[in-house]
């Protein structure tokens, strides 16, 4: 008898176990929560600090009065010794601002900057003696080129992948240059002494690569190097005890550089990643 209950109320539980599990919650698998996309688009300001390297190559020419008034080879030996190559080399630091686009993984805009610089080259040469053939008294060069403010405007084309945007960057350079050259007859005060100098903002070119980060939703870092092309600048100075003797000095200075900078920038709608909803 007990064996036939017991088989009784097994067939009994296997006809309930259907209707029972089809009361139980079914259990999911877990979905992960898919990469944020950033978007770049937007507009944004920042600033930056750095420095910059290059070249300010001067070129002399005189007047055709040290050749009427002396030997063949005093032009030369001015040419020689009042045309060197300066190293500039300096700090700068300032704001910049610009506005992104994006598109699929292309991103391009504009950006336009303006910095503050200590970017500066100067030389004495120290009393130089000429040779016989030259004739001339003993004279030192002195010569100072400082690059005062620089400001760039530019557009950007980059490629972006997630958080990192890779560009290449173009564009018109400005900044305000002063320049000096003194020609001085030693020993002081000397005479015939030639001083030269100006002040002026040239418009030049620039170009250059950089990257940018998104630390944040509105907050990015970014690195960038720039090669800056400010032309010439030209100096005119006349003999300062024989004016209207063509013993005059043109002098010119055309700088280069090499700057690379660091910043930070804020995005004002944010870069904000957008996540799928479930």
């Amino acid at each position: 008898m007990s064996r036939t209950l017991v088989a009784a109320a097994a067939a009994s539980l296997l006809m309930l176990a259907p209707a029972l599990g089809a009361d139980l919650p079914i259990a999911k698998a877990p979905v992960a929560a898919p990469a944020p996309v950033w978007n770049w688009t937007g507009f944004y300001i920042g600033g930056h600090v750095g420095g910059g390297v290059g070249d300010a190559n001067l070129s002399l020419i005189p007047g055709a009065g040290w050749t009427a008034f002396g030997s063949p080879a005093t032009a030369p030996w001015l040419i020689d010794n009042g045309s060197p190559k300066l190293r500039s080399s300096g700090a700068l630091g300032g704001l910049q601002a610009g506005y992104n686009v994006q598109s699929a993984n292309w991103v391009w805009g504009v950006e336009a900057d303006i910095s503050a610089t200590g970017i500066r080259a100067s030389r004495n040469s120290g009393v130089l003696v000429s040779p016989p053939a030259v004739g001339l008294a003993p004279r030192s060069f002195v010569e100072s080129d400082e690059l005062r403010w620089l400001a760039t405007f530019r557009g950007r084309l980059g490629y972006a992948a997630q958080q990192w945007l890779l560009y290449a960057t173009a564009g018109a350079a400005v900044g305000e240059r002063s320049f000096s050259q003194n020609i001085l007859v030693d020993p002081p005060p000397g005479f015939n002494n030639n001083r030269g100098s100006t002040s002026t903002t040239k418009l030049g070119w620039t170009a250059g690569a950089g990257f940018e980060y998104l630390l944040s939703r509105n907050w990015s870092f970014k690195g960038e190097y720039l090669y800056v092309d400010l032309g010439k600048v030209d100096v005119f100075s006349d003999s300062d005890t024989a004016p209207g003797f063509g013993l005059t000095i043109n002098t010119s200075s055309r700088l280069t550089l090499h700057t690379a900078r660091v910043g930070l920038n804020y995005k004002f709608d944010g870069a904000q990643p957008v996540v799928a909803r479930y």
